[in-house]
């Protein structure tokens, strides 16, 4: 962390960031605090990162708001179209951060595989989600297998899975050509964002969809799974998996 290119990067992180999450706001696609966070993840990911991890995050961010917005513009009405928060923000992006931070300070490339793995379940995910199947009969919950009308929180079907395979899919296409990895460690990328996805699916079926909070008893505590919480959590192993898999694997 002490090489002056972290800090100039550090630098241009910022500026980027900050341009990208203007535009953002001005489009309505991020609150006001939404904007501040992704000014805070964009600085860090680039001063960590570089401009391979840039190119990731900025195609995640791209496709799924340019998904969105299409969604917005076809099926939903005014009132649906909500900006992006900060919470949110943090929620997709913060195990990315950790994973560039242990990517950096122990500088092991399994971490940065965890990065790119939170990444890629996050465009998953949004993609599932915001392609999915509108039919009747086509959705059902993961936990329990029942049917489910579309668009239920932990709702999957055909459609939507396809698209969330091709959104991992494809980050971890884009993963391999900007930071040169070899086959395996973009099969783990591949693997650990649809994975993470499913994990989603499950979680937003078993507790947001009911509001019943995750508890803990290791330290009596008990989690509301909102789907802030639910990407968090998914994300989150989705990194775990992909480090796990890069130890054993790669």
């Amino acid at each position: 962390m002490g090489d002056p290119v972290y800090y100039w990067r550090i630098i241009g992180g910022l500026f980027f960031s900050f341009l990208i999450s203007l535009i953002a706001f001005l489009w309505q696609r991020l609150s006001l605090d939404g904007m501040f966070a992704a000014i805070v993840v964009g600085t860090l990911l680039f001063g960590l990162g570089g401009w391979p991890m840039a190119a990731v995050v900025l195609f995640f961010f791209v496709s799924s708001t340019a998904i969105s917005g299409i969604q917005d513009d076809l099926a939903r009405d005014d009132s649906e179209n909500e900006r992006r928060s900060g919470l949110q923000v943090w929620a997709n992006g913060f195990w990315m951060i950790v994973c560039l931070v242990l990517a950096v300070t122990f500088e092991s490339p399994v971490f940065l595989l965890g990065a790119i793995s939170a990444i890629a379940v996050a465009t998953a995910d949004t993609w599932a989600t915001e392609l999915r199947s509108i039919k009747t009969g086509s959705t059902f919950l993961l936990s329990t297998f029942e049917p489910a009308a579309p668009g239920t929180d932990g709702g999957v079907s055909l459609k939507g899975s396809l698209w969330g395979v091709g959104g991992s899919l494809s980050t971890a296409v884009i993963s391999m050509y900007v930071f040169s990895l070899q086959l395996e460690a973009g099969f783990v990328i591949f693997i650990a964002g649809f994975l993470g996805c499913l994990i989603d699916s499950y979680f937003g079926a078993a507790f947001q969809r009911t509001n019943r909070p995750l508890a803990i008893p290791a330290i009596q505590i008990q989690i509301s799974m909102n789907n802030n919480a639910v990407n968090a959590v998914s994300t989150g192993a989705g990194a775990l998996l992909a480090i796990i898999s890069g130890i054993v694997i790669i």
